[in-house]
């Protein structure tokens, strides 16, 4: 990331406060339908939520997005889906899949993070947003590898 000093990544308490515990309980509530035992899910800086499974542990990151409402890959309404920089960090420590939940529609679209960081995705860009403003890192994803479904669905 060299000398590039990434203002939009500073800590929004707000932001968390709004979004954490509804993302995690919507989550908690899918992954456990899936079969998925929680192992942890306090907030420690590290991963979100991190669950096993078949004696298989697997880690996610959550998100979550307003104002761009979706209920499939054909409604979303950008070729990419963006995935924060600032999370490579978690990627380093332990692959995850990462998740964000579309708070409209309560549709979720997910990337493996193996599938996330990776250069040709790299976008720098200039925030500026009621919660966030500077410079910040995106990864940009073709939307087709990435999996869309409904955190609602209990099939």
């Amino acid at each position: 990331m060299g000398d590039i000093k990434y203002g939009a990544r500073k800590f929004n308490q707000k932001s968390y406060d709004n979004n954490d515990s509804y993302a995690k309980q919507k989550f908690i509530d899918f992954i456990k339908h899936k079969g998925h035992v929680i192992i942890s899910s306090d907030e420690n800086y590290d991963h979100d939520i991190v669950t096993e499974k078949d004696d298989v542990r697997r880690y996610f990151e959550l998100e979550v997005k307003r104002n761009y409402p979706f209920t499939s890959r054909d409604t979303f309404k950008f070729d990419t889906v963006s995935f924060l920089g600032r999370k490579f960090r978690l990627h380093q420590k332990q692959p995850f899949y990462y998740v964000i939940i579309c708070i409209e529609t309560e549709w979720a679209v997910c990337c493996d993070s193996g599938n996330i960081f990776h250069d040709e995705y790299v976008e720098n860009l200039n925030i500026e947003t009621q919660e966030r403003s500077g410079r910040d890192q995106m990864y940009r994803v073709p939307k087709d590898n990435c999996l869309f479904f409904n955190i609602n669905y209990r099939g």
